[in-house]
């Protein structure tokens, strides 16, 4: 097992993650900041694995490492680190928080699933993970050892 950190994000229907132009997945701030509070917790190289919602499967389609994250609110008046969500080729939401990440892999031939209720849209594997169907750690390990990167 190997000393990173693993976080799930759900990403409702995958379609926008699907179609992102550029590096990073954007997520709203959340009452109180709370959504944040999560993101500032997220350290350089921490795993990020992506999840459609329930409705959608519950399948995990993607996995990267994680690198910083912007918000927006703190660009109020020139964008110079956020970009819109036009930009990012994106269809639909408006997102506050901009989470940065390299070494994208595609998992969607593995078919790792996880159903798992809560109002977040980030979880911190080790607390789900008996609700995701395959060990994570391992599957990390064989994408880093046996695969290169889509992105």
């Amino acid at each position: 097992m190997n000393n990173k950190n693993h976080w799930i994000i759900r990403i409702s229907d995958g379609i926008n993650f699907k179609n992102s132009k550029y590096l990073f997945w954007g997520v709203k701030r959340g009452k109180n900041d709370c959504l944040k509070s999560i993101v500032k917790k997220f350290k350089e190289g921490d795993i990020l694995w992506f999840i459609t919602n329930k409705k959608n499967g519950g399948k995990i389609i993607g996995m990267a490492e994680y690198v910083n994250f912007f918000d927006k609110k703190d660009e109020p008046l020139i964008s110079i680190n956020s970009i819109s969500n036009e930009e990012q080729n994106w269809t639909e939401g408006e997102y506050d928080i901009q989470i940065h990440y390299k070494n994208l892999y595609n998992t969607e031939k593995q078919n790792i699933r996880g159903c798992f209720v809560g109002m977040s849209c980030i979880f911190y594997y080790d607390r789900i993970k008996d609700k995701i169907d395959k060990n994570l750690y391992n599957e990390y390990d064989n994408y880093i050892y046996y695969c290169d990167p889509v992105k």
